[in-house]
């Protein structure tokens, strides 16, 4: 920090705002932004390109003060020097003075990770209008003349520069997923699918607090790296001249770092004291859902947006005046690159004096990326994500020296070291969210950046979930819930992971009436002390034919053995109402079970049910939640059960050779609660099981 007078000169300086046309009849062709940019890479600018302050493009050189290393809370003090956006201030920049252009102020990187935030204050811009103008502006701070006119001449040079056109080469290497333990396995392959399933355990391991009601939502991240090809300014002149992000930025945060960000979303405006911010929720891919909707119609988004929206109307509403905070939009469908998003705006007015610090301290980190509660949220990422974020999910913009402020959020970022860039993506979890598409979802949003980046994600990375037959989509969807003297065990999670399967494969809803009628139905079976309660959905393209009925259950299976058997490569996370494979299956290992595994040789699932894994440790596993595995109802109630009493139980992948070493497995299913397995390809089990324990738990008889 500097001291104190570095600062004050800051605050006390009599300044005479000033501003210098620049020549107007250069032609548009040669005054493009992209080739006005790279004009000044001897000079390490900050650049900000897209819609920042009624500017589209804003490049500052040679700060006044630069401040880097700072947690972001220690950048509080350094801005609270400036105005406040209705103090009545006749001070730099003001509107009292005249003066209607921005000048300068401080430029940051509120980072999310401590001692990833950088300040830095500029006291002259090069700016381009948002009608192709360019003009030069200082705040003519004392002492800084001859720094003014050596910006005002490279202005005018950068003004006339030739077009700039991108190298055929491209500007980063293949972006692929940083493992946390990169001393194992060796080959992309493996760590890349690696990296995909601890993010699917991640997610599961999220939905499991949101159930314990620690949070109700959690923005889950990941981070992918690449080598960087290209020096970042012109990276970012590369990735935001084909991006058009509203909120592109590149900031020189040091001798060898810099902030790459082509941020779609708005943290906070502040303009004659009116703060907006616009926090952005839900996504889908523009390929998938051509017209935005079927995110106009998501349930599981809508409550996303909905819940952060809320958030940060809480949050301006602890600095802005009170009654005015309102929400002015709210789920609206908006195109980004390769995505649609649902955006919401929340406005509120500041009281007369308070400072852009002052609102930054009661709102940052954003909402949008954090979850709710966000301060539970904070304490729940730090504990799941397997890295540190960095500047990642924080902020980054201008606070002009009259107190107006832009601010976006730093997503779709590239954070660069030396010759190394790092992307993070993630996205926010719910209770109703699909470990696989969320891990899809990042995929989505790290697609656009390394195309624009003249790069591609790593050759094993995919977001294209595997093949789904015809035939099992039109056979259609079932749920099987055990009925003890009529009354349904777990019916509502059951009718929730069917209507996600229903959405997702025909676009559809469920009708309002199949809770009742599974009721009704499940109450016949009062005189069983176990019966079946089946609800089959099939899609007739105009309707959907639901079918629901019930019938007796024998003794509950208590013991099996298991045999491993191959099934096809499909999407196993639907429960297809056609069974033919696993019947099969069934019968050619019969009097066993069968089990499978997933493309890449690790333990997917039994026919009926999941699987849980001890080891020669002591410690249970249970598969991540993959395209492989249905995501079976008791087993989410296990893993409730199993956390409730302090039981240990990773979701983590199991190998076939960590199977085979097993001091004890068991599965579960809807019907048979937790089966014990006596005989694993043959090898007998210990007999010491779990396995009636758990199912009293989970209420079997």
């Amino acid at each position: 920090m500097p001291p104190n007078a570095d600062l004050g000169r800051l605050r006390d300086a009599h300044t005479a705002p000033y501003a210098v046309e620049l020549p107007s009849s250069i032609g548009s062709a040669s005054a493009d932004p992209a080739s006005v940019i790279l004009a000044y890479a001897a000079w390490h600018p900050m650049v900000l390109w897209g819609t920042w302050l009624d500017s589209e493009v804003l490049i500052g050189v040679d700060p006044v003060v630069e401040l880097g290393g700072l947690d972001a809370d220690q950048c509080w003090e350094p801005l609270s020097v400036l105005p406040g956006p209705q103090s009545g201030s006749q001070g730099i920049g003001s509107a009292g003075s005249g003066f209607e252009g921005i000048g300068g102020g401080w430029v940051t990187v509120l980072g999310y990770d401590p001692g990833t935030s950088w300040l830095a204050f500029y006291d002259s811009l090069l700016r381009r209008r948002a009608d192709g103008t360019w003009v030069f502006e200082s705040l003519g701070l004392p002492g800084r003349e001859q720094v003014a006119a050596a910006h005002l001449e490279q202005a005018r040079a950068a003004v006339c520069a030739k077009t700039w056109l991108p190298g055929a080469g491209a500007g980063i290497g293949p972006l692929s997923p940083i493992n946390k333990h990169e001393q194992e396995p060796r080959d992309q392959h493996t760590r890349d699918q690696q990296v995909a399933l601890h993010h699917l355990a991640g997610v599961e391991r999220v939905i499991g607090r949101i159930r314990a009601g620690e949070v109700y939502q959690l923005n889950l991240c990941t981070r992918l790296r690449a080598e960087l090809l290209e020096p970042p300014l012109e990276l970012f002149v590369r990735t935001a001249g084909t991006l058009r992000p509203s909120y592109g930025a590149q900031l020189p945060t040091g001798s060898d770092t810099a902030v790459v960000s082509l941020s779609p979303e708005r943290f906070l405006t502040v303009r004659d004291g009116l703060v907006t911010t616009s926090p952005i929720k839900g996504t889908t891919k523009r390929t998938e859902d051509p017209d935005g909707s079927q995110l106009r119609s998501s349930t599981k988004d809508a409550a996303e947006n909905i819940m952060i929206t809320d958030l940060m109307r809480n949050d301006l509403s602890r600095v802005c005046e009170p009654g005015s905070v309102t929400v002015t939009g709210l789920l609206e469908v908006e195109p980004h690159p390769g995505v649609w998003h649902l955006v919401s705006t929340v406005q509120g007015r500041l009281p007369l004096g308070a400072s852009v610090s002052q609102l930054l301290a009661a709102t940052f980190p954003p909402g949008s990326v954090t979850g709710a509660p966000k301060s539970s949220a904070r304490a729940a990422i730090a504990a799941e994500e397997p890295h540190p974020r960095g500047a990642y999910t924080g902020s980054a913009g201008l606070i002009t020296a009259d107190g107006r402020a832009e601010l976006s959020v730093l997503i779709r970022t590239f954070e660069v070291t030396g010759n190394r860039v790092e992307l993070g993506v993630g996205g926010g979890i719910t209770v109703d969210s699909v470990p696989v598409r969320e891990w899809q979802e990042c995929l989505h949003k790290a697609e656009p950046l390394a195309r624009a980046a003249g790069s591609n994600l790593s050759g094993w990375l995919s977001d294209l979930p595997p093949p789904i037959p015809i035939d099992l989509s039109d056979a259609g969807v079932f749920e099987t819930i055990l009925v003890q003297h009529g009354r349904p065990l777990r019916l509502a999670d059951h009718l929730a992971r069917l209507a996600r399967s229903v959405r997702e494969l025909y676009g559809a809803a469920l009708p309002d009436e199949i809770g009742s009628q599974a009721l009704q139905t499940a109450a016949t079976m009062g005189d069983s002390p176990r019966a079946a309660l089946r609800i089959r959905v099939q899609s007739q393209h105009t309707h959907l034919d639901v079918e629901v009925s019930a019938q007796p259950l024998g003794p509950r299976l208590r013991r099996s053995e298991l045999t491993f058997a191959n099934r096809s490569a499909v999407s196993w996370r639907h429960k297809w109402s056609r069974r033919d494979q696993l019947q099969a299956a069934e019968r050619q290992t019969a009097p066993a079970l069968p089990y499978f595994l997933d493309t890449d040789g690790q333990v997917a699932e039994t026919s009926r049910g999941n699987l849980f894994v001890q080891g020669a440790d002591g410690r249970w596993r249970t598969p991540p939640a993959s395209d492989h595995l249905l995501p079976g109802v008791t087993r989410c109630a296990l893993l409730d059960a199993l956390s409730d009493r302090r039981v240990p139980c990773l979701i983590s992948p199991i190998s076939r050779e960590d199977l085979g070493a097993a001091r004890a497995v068991v599965w579960t299913s809807g019907l048979s609660g937790v089966v014990a397995v006596s005989g694993l390809d043959g090898r007998a089990l210990a007999s010491a099981s779990p396995a009636e324990t758990w199912s009293q738990w989970l209420g079997y008889a």
